[in-house]
C-alpha cells in the first residue's frame, strides 16, 4: 500500500432491462442485480516508486462481505509489471446468486508486490452487466438469395472511443468455414453499442444447420467469442437461355440450364421442348444429364433438317409433270419460218405442227390461228388449205383434220402480209387444236405465241 496508489475511478455501467447509467463509486442508493448476471468495476493501480513493480492477484483470496451472495469473483490482468510512472487498469468482476440490493461492500484484495504479499480494502458498489458480446440478432432460417443481414450488441466497458475488432464467420454443421470477414468499429457509449453487419452468401449454399460465430478483440488479452444458430433453407431455381441458329434448310435449337439454386434437380426439372413440326424432322440431339448440381449447367440441343420437305416438294412436282407428260395426247407448237420486207411490206410465212404423241387416234381435229389485225392480207399456203374468216377477235384461219394417228405430225402454213410503215413488230397470238380422243372425249390445247420484231 505504501508503493501502489490504488484509486477507484471508474465504477462503469449499469445495465438494466434497458437502462444504462454510470455511477459514482460511492452510492448510499439501492441497485437491483438480476441473477446470475456479471458485476464489474474497474480499480486503477499507479506506480509512484522510480523502480518497475510486478503486481500478481490471488482470486481466491478476494473476498467479498456477505460473501454468500456471490457465485464467483474474476480478476483481469491477474498480473502485470508497471513501470516506474506507468498505471494499469484491472476489471474485478462478480457473479452474483441470486437478486439482491447492489450498495457499497467492503472488498479485501489480496495481490503480490514483487513477491511480497499484501491485501487492501475498499469500498465499491457491485453494478450488474453481460458479457463483452451481449447479444446476436439474426433470421433464425433464410434462403441464400440475399445476405445474412445481423446485428451485435457489445457491452462497452472500455469508454468512449474504443476502438474493437470485430470478426465474424458462418461454418457448416462440420465446422468448415463458408464464409468470413471483418469489421473495425469504435465504441461510443458506456453501455450497449449496437453494430450491424451484412456477410454476401453463395446461392448456391446448401441446405442445413449453420453457426454465425461473432468475436471480439478488446486488446491483447480483452475477448469474447459468442454464436447464433441459422438454418439455411431449400429452394429451386433456374436460370435458362435459349439459343437458336435456324435457316431455310433446317438449323440447331438449344437452351443452356444452369441450377441457381441449392438443391440437385433432377432431369425432370428441365428440357427443350420441340414443337409438334419440328418434332418430325430431328436428325440428332443431345442426352440430358440425370440430375443437375447447385451451379451446375447443362446445354441441352436438338439438330432439325427440313431437307425432306424439299425432296417431298420436289418428287411431287416431277410425279405431276410426269403424268401430265405421259398423258399428253397432242402437241401444237407454232414458229415463223420465213419474214422479209419488200416495197414497204412485210410478208411472214408461220407454220403449225400439230402431233399426236399419244398410242391412241385423235379424232375431228380443228385447228384455228388468229391473224394479227393490222394484217392487209391472210394466204393459206402448203398441203393443207385453211379456211380465213371472221370472228370476235378479227380474222382468223381454220384447218380441220378427221383424224391423226399416233406419232403422227401435221404441218399448216399461212403467209400474212402488213404495211410496213404501220408495224414495228408483229404480235402473233396462240393457235389452238380441239379434238376427240378413241373414247370420244373433247380436248382442247393451245399452242405457243409469238412476237416478230421488224427491223
Amino acid at each position: 500500500m505504501r508503493k501502489i496508489g490504488i484509486a477507484i475511478f471508474l465504477s462503469l455501467l449499469l445495465l438494466s432491462v434497458g437502462t444504462v447509467s454510470a455511477l459514482q463509486p460511492v452510492s448510499g442508493q439501492p441497485i437491483t442485480i438480476p441473477s446470475n448476471s456479471n458485476s464489474f468495476f474497474n480499480i486503477g493501480f499507479y506506480n509512484n516508486q522510480t523502480y518497475s513493480e510486478n503486481i500478481s492477484f490471488d482470486v481466491g483470496l478476494t473476498k467479498i462481505e456477505n460473501e454468500g451472495y456471490f457465485l464467483s469473483i474474476g480478476i483481469k490482468p491477474l498480473s502485470f509489471v508497471l513501470a516506474s510512472g506507468e498505471s494499469e487498469n484491472v476489471l474485478f468482476s462478480f457473479v452474483p446468486n441470486g437478486d439482491i440490493s447492489s450498495y457499497p461492500v467492503t472488498i479485501n484484495v489480496y495481490y503480490t508486490e514483487n513477491n511480497v504479499s499484501s491485501y487492501f480494502n475498499f469500498f465499491a458498489p457491485i453494478v450488474p452487466v453481460y458479457d463483452l458480446i451481449y447479444k446476436i440478432s439474426a433470421p433464425a432460417s433464410m434462403k441464400p438469395v440475399e445476405p445474412l443481414n445481423f446485428n451485435v450488441s457489445l457491452q462497452n466497458i472500455l469508454g468512449q472511443g474504443a476502438n474493437v475488432t470485430l470478426s465474424y464467420e458462418l461454418n457448416n454443421s462440420n465446422n468448415q468455414k463458408v464464409v468470413a470477414s471483418s469489421s473495425q468499429v469504435t465504441l461510443s457509449t458506456l453501455g450497449l453499442d449496437q453494430f450491424s453487419f451484412s456477410l454476401p452468401l453463395n446461392r448456391n449454399l446448401a441446405p442445413g444447420t449453420y453457426n454465425l460465430s461473432i468475436s471480439t478483440n478488446y486488446g491483447t488479452e480483452e475477448k469474447a467469442v459468442n454464436y447464433t444458430v441459422i438454418e439455411i433453407l431449400p429452394y429451386v431455381s433456374l436460370s435458362k437461355v435459349s439459343s437458336n441458329n435456324i435457316n431455310l434448310f433446317g438449323g440447331t435449337y438449344s437452351v443452356t440450364v444452369v441450377n441457381t439454386g441449392n438443391e440437385n434437380l433432377s432431369a425432370g426439372n428441365f428440357s427443350l421442348s420441340v414443337s409438334q413440326f419440328n418434332s418430325a424432322f430431328i436428325i440428332s440431339k443431345t442426352a440430358t444429364v440425370a440430375s443437375l448440381a447447385p451451379g451446375q449447367s447443362v446445354t441441352i440441343s436438338y439438330t432439325v433438317s427440313y431437307l425432306p420437305i424439299y425432296l417431298i416438294v420436289a418428287i411431287i412436282i416431277i410425279a405431276i409433270f410426269t403424268f401430265f407428260y405421259l398423258n399428253r395426247k397432242l402437241v401444237i407448237s407454232k414458229e415463223v419460218v420465213e419474214h422479209k420486207v419488200v416495197g414497204g411490206f412485210v410478208d411472214v410465212k408461220i407454220a403449225l405442227k400439230i402431233r399426236n404423241v399419244s398410242k391412241k387416234v385423235l379424232k375431228d381435229l380443228v385447228i384455228v390461228d388468229y391473224v394479227p389485225a393490222h394484217a392487209l392480207k391472210v394466204s393459206s399456203i402448203g398441203p393443207k388449205e385453211g379456211k380465213i374468216g371472221r370472228s370476235d377477235n378479227g380474222l382468223s384461219i381454220t384447218w380441220r383434220e378427221v383424224e391423226l394417228q399416233p406419232n403422227d405430225e401435221i404441218l399448216l402454213m399461212y403467209e400474212i402480209k402488213s404495211k410496213l410503215g404501220i408495224v414495228g413488230s408483229i404480235g402473233l397470238r396462240s393457235a389452238s387444236c380441239s379434238f376427240n380422243s378413241a373414247e370420244g372425249k373433247s380436248y382442247k390445247k393451245k399452242s405457243n405465241s409469238l412476237i416478230l420484231n421488224i427491223k
